[in-house]
């Protein structure tokens, strides 16, 4: 058997397994339509900073108040209730942490109840998918949901499906 010193094998896997990496993030870049770039590209830096789409963000920073409209089923009124948003960038500008709180809830009969829902989401824009990103989590629910959305300037605000062909999404309105 050959004698080759550890390191050198770790070496070597190590190579295969960046390699394999590479060229699975070559193929999802192909996928999503953007162009690769060569490794000592200026424009690589550039996709790491925080542009124009993270200034919008910016400006949902802050403590906010916030009404709260749930449908109970699709031939009932919408029931509405009110939150407060607390939204901070985090990570030097490149993402948002925001903390929800609602006290009152609709129960089973639709009537408000108490119920101290409590969810936090972490905000941000990404440059390689173009789209705004969400991760959220909360006190009703075991697992995370993500979100991809979109800006329309005419109207100054925010799509973001909860995933593709869903009848819920959030809207929000950029500004104060």
């Amino acid at each position: 058997m050959l004698n080759v010193p550890k390191a050198l094998l770790i070496a070597i896997v190590t190579a295969f397994i960046v390699r394999a990496a590479l060229a699975e993030e070559k193929e999802t870049l192909a996928v999503s339509g953007a162009t690769a770039t060569p490794p000592n590209d200026p424009k690589i830096a550039d996709v790491a900073k925080p542009n124009a789409n993270h200034k919008l963000l910016q400006e949902l920073a802050g403590t906010w108040n916030y009404v709260l409209k749930i449908s109970m089923g699709p031939n009932k009124p919408a029931v509405e209730t009110d939150g407060i948003v607390v939204r901070k960038p985090i990570m030097d500008g490149r993402y948002y942490l925001a903390d929800f709180a609602v006290e009152m809830l609709p129960g089973a009969d639709g009537k408000l109840q108490k119920a101290n829902f409590k969810g936090k989401s972490i905000e941000g824009y990404d440059n390689v998918k173009r789209k705004f990103v969400s991760i959220w989590i909360d006190n009703g629910s075991i697992g995370p949901t993500t979100f991809e959305g979109t800006y329309d300037l005419a109207s100054r605000s925010f799509t973001i499906p909860a995933r593709p062909n869903s009848s819920w999404a959030r809207k929000r309105k950029c500004g104060k």
